[in-house]
């Protein structure tokens, strides 16, 4: 009702809390046809093991990882199920609770980055997170209308191939 609609696009399941008796209830809704689409969430590599299970056991139409540059966690075994079970994936805390900010400093960008239109370091981050073949999306936290600006930068444009990514990555890696 506060939303102004009957049909919710998405619901998830917060960090795997109470996951069985929520994610029951959703199924619920959606068999109602309040939601379109039902998942779950996790941001701690810790939950990975837990989160893994539960992807492998239910029908569910998205996940939430956290995913970052700096944050690989979720590459070996989360995502390729993701994209086995045809899951989409929407990627949390992309710029690693701002450590990938914290490490890139004031460096400037490299010169090469112009090849995939990049202009800043939250589209290089962005675009390395975005054009991993099993991500749907990345949410970026926004506080300030200038990173939304920015950050939207980083849906515009080329992304970068595997051999880009793996250069991105080395790069990230030797600051």
């Amino acid at each position: 009702r506060r939303f102004g609609t009957d049909h919710i696009e998405l619901m998830q399941v917060h960090n795997l809390n109470d996951w069985r008796t929520q994610l029951a209830l959703i199924r619920e809704w959606k068999a109602a046809g309040k939601l379109g689409n039902i998942g779950i969430t996790t941001s701690f590599d810790r939950q990975y093991p837990e989160f893994e299970q539960v992807m492998r056991a239910e029908d569910m139409d998205c996940i939430q990882v956290d995913y970052a540059i700096n944050n690989r966690g979720a590459e070996d075994k989360i995502l390729p199920l993701a994209a086995e079970r045809g899951f989409a994936v929407l990627v949390n805390l992309p710029f690693g609770r701002r450590s990938t900010f914290e490490k890139v400093g004031n460096r400037p960008l490299p010169d090469w980055v112009k090849e995939i239109d990049v202009t800043s370091w939250a589209q290089y981050f962005l675009k390395w997170i975005v054009s991993h073949p099993a991500v749907t999306a990345a949410i970026p936290g926004t506080p300030k209308v200038e990173y939304l600006v920015d950050n939207l930068g980083a849906g515009r444009g080329r992304l970068p191939d595997a051999a880009m990514r793996k250069r991105m990555l080395e790069h990230f890696e030797s600051l």
